[in-house]
């Protein structure tokens, strides 16, 4: 689709920004060099201590971007108020330290115009590892990058029932009409995790359609799966996720509960809380969340920390390799 010689919709692509400079300049390049023209990007700096507003003076002055600056909301509040500010009929989510490539918003724009009962579309995309962390767009070190592709296959329309399993989702991805988030809610400011998840979910239950697009259209950066601060902050993850869960349950019916399962989706959530806890060694509180499970809370009782924790981890390793393809 050729977008350049007609301007269509105007498009709003909000990039909330906390202290990734070394990034954010990257993210703002690929939104401008998009195909389709009419677009306004917004940087929201959530409260950043690092020089993001200096890395983005010549594209504040330049009027290329609108900068809004306020004090640190997380990625949910940050994102709120870009949308907020914004003009475009459609709103499109760029992480700060992730790309798009040059047709998604052509692409996006086209499906959604030509599949009007559809509020949200949603794409494939690249994962891709930066082991120096340098900005992307520097050819010098593409050399050191690695490119993965997920394995999962992903559905379209009602997503309300698989959302029930897995978030598969990535916010990077989505593009939504400007009435769903009016009609339907926007992200919870109170959820500092899993807040993208929450969103699909409500809209999901409320019959917003999502279209998925089976182009590669954004580019994910991948941190480390075995890094520290990867693994210490996963059991806070699982606690939100069981938090939001419980939350969805007890405005189902008895029959939804029934229709969905949910019963033993909260089982399956309770335990992979245990597990990211068994992960960093906290067995004591990993055991809180299998009371339900007498033999496995037995088991794991008797098993020293440190073996559970290393053949969890190595599981956890593993399953990363498997489900991300290397291109």
């Amino acid at each position: 689709m050729n977008t350049n010689n007609k301007r269509g919709q105007l498009v709003s692509i909000i990039i909330p920004s906390y202290n990734v400079a070394s990034y954010v300049k990257c993210a703002v390049d690929s939104a401008l060099a998009q195909t389709y023209k009419n677009c306004e990007v917004i940087v929201v700096d959530d409260g950043s201590t690092d020089n993001t507003r200096q890395i983005l003076s010549p594209y504040i002055n330049a009027g290329k971007i609108k900068y809004i600056y306020q004090k640190n909301k997380g990625l949910a509040g940050a994102r709120n108020t870009g949308i907020k500010n914004s003009s475009g009929e459609y709103i499109a989510l760029l992480d700060a330290d992730d790309l798009f490539l040059p047709e998604k918003i052509a692409e996006q724009v086209r499906t959604l115009e030509e599949n009007m009962d559809f509020g949200v579309c949603y794409s494939d995309l690249i994962h891709f590892s930066d082991p120096q962390n340098f900005c992307f767009a520097k050819p010098k070190r593409a050399s050191s990058r690695k490119f993965y592709h997920h394995r999962y296959k992903y559905p379209s329309g009602d997503v309300f029932r698989p959302l029930l399993h897995r978030q598969f989702i990535n916010p990077l991805t989505v593009m939504a009409r400007r009435e769903v988030f009016e009609k339907y809610g926007y992200f919870n400011e109170n959820l500092r995790r899993s807040e993208d998840w929450d969103l699909w979910l409500r809209w999901a239950r409320a019959g917003v359609k999502f279209y998925y697009l089976d182009k590669p259209l954004a580019h994910y950066r991948v941190r480390n799966i075995g890094n520290l601060s990867s693994l210490e902050s996963e059991p806070a993850m699982k606690r939100k996720n069981l938090e939001i869960f419980t939350r969805l349950g007890e405005s189902l019916d008895e029959t939804e509960r029934k229709k969905y399962k949910f019963d033993r989706i909260l089982r399956k959530l309770r335990l992979k809380a245990a597990a990211s806890y068994l992960m960093v060694g906290d067995k004591k509180s990993a055991l809180n969340f299998l009371r339900e499970r007498p033999f496995m809370r037995l088991a794991i009782g008797i098993m020293p920390a440190g073996l559970l924790k290393f053949a969890l981890g190595v599981t956890r390793r593993f399953r990363h390799r498997f489900l991300l393809k290397k291109l």
